[in-house]
């Protein structure tokens, strides 16, 4: 067995009730960059925070637009479900390409954004970013080098939108 399929079992080992419906929930509520959304508009209720909101949309959107319209067509990776018929699946089984995780790419991106922009919110923005990744493992939808990748999608669109800024300094601009 490769490492992916390994990885992918020993997550699917930890499987609960209670944590199903965490996981599931996770990737729910960052379907579309959902959580990211709420985030930028509750940001943007404060006027000296609505710049840091739009960069904070800008770098989830930018994710998934490379993610799913550059990267996953030309790699077109099948899911683990289809590769591995027994594999239990928790959710609807997604049916775009595998490669690379759109969730994680997004997820990273808007924890990224957000930590830099709202430093206070970091505590807060990665672990979501990081429980999203992982809910995709968790489900069946994805194997690890997918969310592996899809975290360096987002980790490298946020990093192109917010111009390489330091910590906190993208909140003083503006």
């Amino acid at each position: 067995m490769d490492f992916d399929s390994t990885l992918l079992h020993h997550v699917i080992q930890l499987r609960r009730p209670w944590l199903d419906d965490v996981m599931t929930l996770a990737s729910a509520l960052a379907a579309g960059g959902f959580i990211w959304w709420v985030f930028a508009l509750i940001t943007a209720v404060f006027p000296a925070r609505r710049a840091a909101a739009w960069r904070l949309l800008l770098a989830v959107g930018f994710a998934f637009l490379v993610n799913d319209y550059v990267l996953k067509p030309v790699f077109d990776r099948p899911r683990p479900f289809t590769v591995i018929a027994e594999l239990p699946v928790i959710d609807a089984k997604p049916v775009t390409a595998s490669f690379p995780s759109g969730h994680a790419a997004m997820a990273v991106a808007g924890a990224l954004a957000g930590a830099r922009m709202i430093p206070a919110a970091a505590w807060i923005l990665w672990p979501l970013g990081m429980l999203v990744a992982v809910s995709r493992i968790y489900i069946g939808v994805h194997w690890p080098s997918d969310v592996l990748a899809g975290a360096i999608v987002g980790l490298a669109c946020a990093w192109f939108v917010l111009g390489g800024r330091s910590r906190g300094e993208a909140s003083r601009r503006d």
